[in-house]
C-alpha cells in the first residue's frame, strides 16, 4: 500500500494551503479534459485537490491517471439530489481543503488564477469568497472581457446586478463559509440547478464580505451548447424561485426589474410571448430602463431569435443570466 503523503506544516502551509476544486460534470468528456489541463497546470506552489463529480452518469476511473505531484484528481459519483447543486455539494463534502474553488466542466482557467486567489484570501481573513474577471469565449463573435468592477461587492451590488464576475468558473470559498448557517451548502431545491452560484453568494454576502481578483483568470466558453440552452422555462422557473427565496430583491426596483425582464425574456424565448411581454411590462413599470426587459419585449414583438439577442448582450455586457 502506497504510504500517505505528510501534510506540509509551518509557514509553508500557512501561506500555500490545500485547494479543493470541484467540477459537476455529465456527458463532456473532451471539453472536461480541457478544463482538467488548464487546472493541473496552475502556477500554485500548494497542494490542489481536484474532485470530479459525475451527475447522472458512470464514474471515469481513467481521470484519475492525469494526476500530478501536488495535484490530486479523484472521480466520484453525485450521491445527493440529482443536478448541478447535489453534484456541487457531492464535492464539496467529499473533500478537504480549507478553499474550495468551484468550476465547470468547460471553462478554462488562467495559470495564476488560484495563486492570485489564495493570496487574496490570506490577505483579507474577513472575505468568505472571491471571484475574478472573466473572459467570454464567444467563437466567431469574438471574446469579450469583464475585468471585475470592484474588489469587495456589497449585498447591495449584487440585489441589484449578478456580478458575473462572481461567476461558478471563478468562485474560491472557504469552507468555513459552508458552515455558517446563513450559508451553508447549495441550495438542492433550486430548480434545475440554475443561478446556484448567485444564490449562494447572495446568502454569503449577508453575513460576510464577497471579494474580487480584478485581473481576467478564467475563460468562460459561450461557444459550445450549455446544459441552459434552449431550456429557457428553467430558467424562468428558477429566477421565480430566488425572487421568492430573497424577497429583499424586490426591495430595490432595478434589481427587481432586472429579475422581472431576465423572466420576460425566458418566458418569451419559450414561446410565451404574451406572459414575457405581460411581465416586461411589470418590469418597465418598476424602471424604465432595464435592459433585459426591452430585450424581451424585442423577443415577443417581432419574434427576434433569442439567441441572436443573448448575443448582441453579451457583447454589450448585459448578460440575460
Amino acid at each position: 500500500m502506497k504510504a500517505a503523503r505528510p501534510e506540509a506544516r509551518g509557514p509553508v502551509a500557512e501561506q500555500t494551503p490545500l485547494v479543493s476544486v470541484v467540477i459537476p460534470t455529465r456527458g463532456r468528456p473532451e471539453l472536461l479534459r480541457e478544463t482538467l489541463a488548464a487546472i493541473l497546470d496552475q502556477d500554485y506552489a500548494g497542494r490542489l485537490e481536484i474532485v470530479v463529480v459525475h451527475d447522472r452518469e458512470e464514474v471515469d476511473p481513467t481521470l484519475a491517471a492525469l494526476s500530478r505531484p501536488d495535484r490530486d484528481l479523484v472521480s466520484i459519483p453525485n450521491t445527493r439530489t440529482g443536478g448541478l447543486c447535489g453534484a456541487r455539494n457531492s464535492g464539496l463534502l467529499a473533500s478537504h481543503g480549507a478553499f474550495v474553488a468551484s468550476c465547470d466542466d468547460d471553462d478554462l482557467w488562467h495559470p495564476d488564477k488560484v495563486r492570485l486567489q489564495v493570496e487574496r484570501l490570506l490577505g483579507d481573513p474577513a472575505l468568505l469568497a472571491v471571484g475574478a474577471g472573466i473572459r467570454l469565449l464567444m467563437g466567431d463573435r469574438g471574446n469579450v472581457d469583464w475585468q471585475a468592477r470592484e474588489r469587495h461587492v456589497s449585498h447591495e451590488r449584487l440585489l441589484g446586478n449578478r456580478v458575473k464576475e462572481l461567476h461558478s468558473s471563478t468562485l474560491m470559498m472557504r469552507r468555513a463559509a459552508f458552515d455558517l448557517d446563513q450559508v451553508g451548502l447549495y441550495d438542492e431545491d433550486l430548480p434545475h440547478g440554475y443561478g446556484e452560484d448567485y444564490d449562494w453568494v447572495l446568502r454569503a454576502s449577508r453575513v460576510g464580505s464577497i471579494g474580487t481578483v480584478q485581473e481576467i483568470l478564467a475563460d468562460i466558453r459561450k461557444d459550445v451548447p450549455s446544459w441552459f440552452r434552449d431550456r429557457s422555462l428553467n430558467t424562468a422557473v428558477a429566477l421565480e424561485y430566488l425572487l421568492d427565496k430573497h424577497p429583499d430583491l424586490r426591495d430595490r426596483r432595478r434589481g427587481h426589474a432586472r429579475i422581472l425582464g431576465q423572466i420576460a425574456a425566458a418566458r418569451a424565448a419559450a414561446g410565451e410571448r404574451g406572459r414575457g411581454a405581460r411581465i416586461a411590462g411589470r418590469a418597465l413599470s418598476r424602471y424604465p430602463a432595464a435592459p433585459h426587459a426591452w430585450i424581451a419585449l424585442a423577443i415577443a414583438g417581432p419574434g427576434i431569435e433569442p439567441r441572436r439577442m443573448l448575443g448582441v448582450a453579451r457583447r454589450l455586457g448585459r448578460g440575460l443570466s
